[in-house]
């Protein structure tokens, strides 16, 4: 397991997170929010990656993640070379139907939906507002893109709403 830190340019906070995957274009991790808590999943766009550093396994919080992180993922399995290319990771976004978080410039900003269409240099995003109403759809250029989130606390609890608004509900 490699525990790591994350500079984003132009982002004031460290993303901290477990190193899953590494790609060309993408690293991929499971994010630790805060104090030991592993929430989600973030595949960061490397072109605004400056700094990566390693936490120490001698560190408490080394050794606490390392234990969490051996249960079982909730995540389809994302293949090393679908962080090589923007419209493999966008095609399997859409595949599985993921409702994700787009970051683009400000790190308090974030756009919630479900990617609709996979182009060469952008895809589209079926976005909603906080209040969880469609807000319309969002074209979005892979350049942009700081980091996409999936399976964070907050989009799967959004996620409990639209499958009972769906009737998908058990």
């Amino acid at each position: 397991m490699k525990l790591v830190e994350i500079k984003v340019r132009r982002f004031k906070e460290l993303i901290t997170g477990i190193l899953l995957e590494n790609g060309t274009r993408w690293s991929f991790i499971r994010l630790n929010v805060v104090d030991y808590v592993l929430d989600g999943f973030q595949i960061t766009n490397k072109r605004y990656i400056s700094d990566i550093y390693d936490i120490k396994e001698d560190t408490l919080q080394y050794k606490i993640l390392s234990i969490k992180n051996r249960t079982k993922d909730i995540l389809p399995k994302l293949y090393p070379d679908t962080l090589d290319d923007d419209n493999l990771l966008c095609s399997f976004l859409k595949e599985k139907n993921l409702l994700i978080a787009v970051c683009l410039h400000r790190e308090d900003v974030l756009y919630v939906g479900k990617v609709k269409e996979v182009n060469s240099n952008f895809f589209t995003l079926d976005s909603y507002d906080t209040e969880l109403r469609k807000s319309g759809i969002i074209k979005i250029e892979y350049s942009k893109v700081r980091y996409i989130q999936m399976h964070t606390d907050y989009l799967d609890s959004l996620c409990l709403i639209l499958n009972k608004d769906n009737g998908n509900v058990k």
